[in-house]
């Protein structure tokens, strides 16, 4: 059998990595669910209103549809 290229033993060990990222991500959110905490912050992720599109301070329609969402 032949022996894997370097390229592809660090496209696993990266994978690997993210994989345990994600699993302790759900497993954080599971927690805060859990608690209660995460209704306390419920602008956390939120753009600053400060950030829009400098011409003539018009909003993208990305912004826009974050705003009414939030």
């Amino acid at each position: 059998m032949y022996r894997r290229p370097k390229f592809l033993e660090v496209l696993l060990e990266i994978r690997q990595e993210m994989a345990r990222e994600a699993d302790y991500d759900v497993d954080l959110f599971a927690e805060m669910v859990r608690s209660g905490k995460i209704a306390e912050n419920e602008k956390i992720h939120a753009l600053p209103e400060s950030v829009s599109n400098s011409k003539n301070n018009k909003k993208t329609k990305s912004e826009i549809k974050i705003n009414r969402r939030l």
